[in-house]
């Protein structure tokens, strides 16, 4: 019998890690370790992974030392999920990793594919796959477009995902006609899962999707389940310029998150067919490699998510 590889997952407890060990777990192929700061232990999600089977380690990707190294050791493969504050960081974990004789290393990537110049926030995971190459620790590098659960504002602005969800919702830009990448998060770790275990993926670029549609398009799909008008603002090139301008002036979040809208929205970065440019890093599209995967649509989600029947 095959050994299993055993993974550690850092940002086991967050939406994308969440889905990540969740999706490891149900594939029983793995050992799973959760990567979790000693400051969280205590927390009720990590008791939830422990309850599943997991392995708890504790380590902050913060102050990364020689503990660190010791808690990579018999590690086949490490798997960073954490929050935007830490992508610097992960330059001491690739070098830990390296040294505990890790196999293959997945970065904090999860977004949408891009090129160098564009957002600042991909030019600094950049940073990292660019070391990770150099230093010559195998590596797989994935996207997955945007997320099912950014995308649908809620009904109630108090549960909004982000401040300005809903009034980004009602955007248009370039007429709502620019085709964007979609994917669930809880199918990440299922795509997620089966990538690591390839090694077709080591030292390649992975897109993970499940379905392409543009802002008119999700518009529609929202007015028909939730049985409503929308009302929508077009946003003239003039504007949209200004507002990443203004944001880039203010930095932080605001930056992030309208470099973001500018890239998929305005510059229609965010498709499998960009993604698979040798520009954009040439991925292999994850839904050819396993075609047996069906992720859910937009529509499924939002008849769940408004709680409508199809």
């Amino acid at each position: 019998m095959t050994q299993k590889q055993t993974v550690i997952v850092f940002g086991a407890t967050g939406r994308t890690g969440a889905s990540v060990a969740n999706g490891l777990i149900d594939s029983h192929k793995f050992n799973v370790v959760a990567a979790i700061r000693p400051a969280s232990k205590d927390k009720p999600e990590v008791e939830k992974l422990k309850s599943r089977g997991v392995e708890i380690r504790l380590v902050d990707i913060s102050t990364v030392d020689d503990s660190t190294v010791d808690a990579l050791r018999g590690v086949d493969i490490v798997i960073s999920a954490t929050d935007h504050s830490t992508i610097s960081a992960q330059k001491q974990l690739v070098d830990a990793a390296k040294k505990a004789g890790v196999k293959r290393f997945i970065p904090n990537d999860w977004a949408t594919p891009c090129i160098r110049g564009v957002r600042q926030y991909y030019d600094d995971k950049g940073v990292i796959q660019d070391y990770i190459r150099e230093i010559g620790l195998g590596y797989t590098f994935i996207d997955v477009g945007i997320w099912h659960q950014i995308i649908f504002p809620p009904a109630d602005p108090t549960k909004q995902f982000f401040p300005t969800q809903i009034e980004g919702f009602a955007k248009i830009y370039r007429g709502g006609e620019v085709q964007n990448a979609f994917t669930d998060i809880r199918d990440i770790g299922t795509f997620a899962a089966r990538i690591i275990d390839d090694p077709r993926t080591l030292n390649h670029y992975v897109f993970i999707w499940g379905e392409e549609a543009t802002k008119r398009q999700v518009i529609d799909i929202a007015e028909k389940v939730r049985g409503i008008k929308i009302e929508t603002t077009n946003v003239s090139p003039e504007e949209a310029e200004k507002e990443l301008a203004n944001a880039r002036a203010a930095g932080s979040f605001s930056q992030i998150m309208t470099e973001y809208e500018y890239s998929f929205w305005v510059r229609g970065d965010n498709t499998i067919e960009n993604a698979k440019k040798p520009e954009y890093g040439g991925a292999l599209d994850a839904r050819e490699l396993y075609p047996d995967i069906k992720p859910l649509t937009l529509t499924e989600y939002a008849h769940s998510y408004y709680g409508t029947s199809n």
